[in-house]
């Protein structure tokens, strides 16, 4: 799921697309 993310497709390997989570609605 968090692979889906617009801020961070390049994966959840970042971690920092938890703090952008909210972004995908």
């Amino acid at each position: 799921m968090a692979a889906n993310c617009d801020v961070c497709g390049k994966g959840p390997s970042f971690g920092h697309n938890i703090s952008h989570s909210h972004r995908r609605t």
